[in-house]
């Protein structure tokens, strides 16, 4: 018996290689291999060799968010690399369903890549083809994995394997020193972890050599950010120097500086996103009652506009205010809950019904939400529920209903309406039972 079993379909294909999932019987553990029978029939011995080391040395790479290696098959008729299975759905995958990512998202998915980065640049390792297909989110939205770490080939190796003037990498992220088949250092990966950056909070792909200014179409993102990654795309002589220091630029550049006051008085929207994400539920509700007032007019007067530049805006603070809200009165938390539950569920947008940011905020706050808060969430989701027809929403829906009702039920503070929000949940579950399979996840 074969220590490996594998699928048929591919999980992704590539200009050199193919992956497949699978098993590892002896360890009982899911796998991806990389095949690259191409190079056995294009590359002579000696050449063939210099790719072997190659591989072996993406095996020293161990950080958390690079797949392990766990095995190499380079016996006769075969070049083989088995990876770690990275269960989720690739970043690209992600803005098409989702569009634009919040930026407290992105803020932590990329500095986990940054930092696999700068692990594998002390190696001496540079990836090549950093970009969004590149990137795998997990299903709880908290993990980015950089995956697909190459054989490294010569723009004349690469013309030998293709038949054609091939350059490797990917148009639209390449350096322009990678575009051209120069010699290559890590500065090629900043360039790209650039692009794919401004990718994930545009929501769509970078127009080369026309930089449009995140901050001018989002006010949550503050004009350090495009600092950043302008400064990502300059020549290499100029470029940000290392993934190091492009994680600690991001930091900078979302962190608050300003006194609390101030930016009540003046701040711009991404300031005071960003000073409600530093409080816990206990300290927004220890602000003076002016300031806790004053915040909740700002948050609604955004949510209510139907300026395109202030919905994303709107969507972080809702979010935001989900959690932080929750020891808030009955009254003043309706005014979150309310339109989150059509954000979050109802409401159409480019990239199409709800918001999946606000579906997980809603998770957690059902679970954490105390006395009035809770009484609202309830409320809105039970009121919600009467006036859908269940039957013509998707498995998404359902399983992220579900899971929103079934934190209801788990938080302490579920008495009275424990029977109600059963009958709710038996509801959800008999109308996704009657569904053909379907996969739910839309993560």
């Amino acid at each position: 018996m074969s220590r490996y079993e594998f699928q048929e379909e591919m999980i992704g294909v590539g200009g050199f290689g193919k992956v497949r999932r699978g098993r590892d019987t002896e360890l009982d553990r899911e796998v991806a291999v990389k095949t690259l029978n191409p190079i056995l029939s294009a590359f002579s011995e000696a050449e063939q060799e210099r790719f072997k080391r190659e591989a072996r040395t993406l095996a020293k790479l161990s950080h958390p968010n690079i797949p392990a290696v766990y095995d190499v098959d380079f016996s006769l008729g075969k070049f083989e690399i088995y990876f770690q299975f990275i269960d989720g759905q690739n970043l690209k995958n992600l803005i098409e369903q989702n569009g634009p990512a919040q930026i407290s998202s992105a803020r932590a998915w990329f500095h986990q890549i940054a930092s696999a980065l700068e692990h594998a640049h002390k190696l001496g390792i540079i990836h090549r083809d950093v970009k969004p297909e590149n990137i795998v989110i997990t299903p709880d939205m908290e993990t980015a994995y950089l995956v697909d770490f190459g054989i490294a080939l010569s723009g004349a190796e690469a013309k030998r394997l293709t038949g054609s003037d091939y350059v490797i990498g990917s148009p639209g992220y390449m350096s322009p020193e990678q575009s051209a088949g120069d010699p290559l250092d890590h500065r090629t990966d900043l360039y790209s972890l650039g692009v794919t950056f401004w990718e994930a909070l545009a929501g769509k792909r970078m127009a080369v050599g026309n930089y449009e200014y995140l901050a001018s179409t989002n006010e949550a993102i503050p004009g350090s950010i495009d600092d950043l990654i302008i400064d990502c795309l300059e020549p290499k002589e100029r470029r940000v120097t290392s993934a190091r220091l492009f994680s600690t630029r991001l930091t900078g550049a979302l962190s608050q500086s300003k006194p609390l006051s101030d930016v009540l008085a003046h701040g711009k929207l991404h300031e005071w996103a960003n000073l409600i994400e530093e409080m816990s539920a206990s300290e927004f509700m220890s602000l003076p009652p002016g300031q806790r007032v004053l915040i909740m007019v700002k948050i609604v007067d955004v949510v209510g506009s139907n300026e395109h530049q202030l919905a994303y805006a709107a969507e972080r603070f809702l979010d935001l205010m989900l959690t932080r809200g929750v020891l808030m009165d009955k009254e003043d938390y309706r005014e979150i809950a309310k339109p989150s539950v059509q954000w979050a569920f109802e409401r159409e947008f480019a990239s199409g019904v709800g918001k999946e940011s606000l579906r997980d905020g809603m998770e957690k706050a059902a679970f954490v939400a105390r006395d009035g808060a809770y009484d609202v969430l309830v409320e809105e989701i039970l009121s919600y529920l009467k006036i859908v027809d269940l039957t013509t929403k998707e498995d998404w829906y359902l399983h992220t209903m579900r899971e929103v009702v079934q934190a209801l039920m788990a938080n302490p503070e579920c008495n009275t309406v424990a029977s109600d929000l059963g009958a709710a949940l038996r509801q959800l579950n008999r109308v996704q039972r009657s569904k053909p399979w379907r996969s739910a996840s839309r993560f």
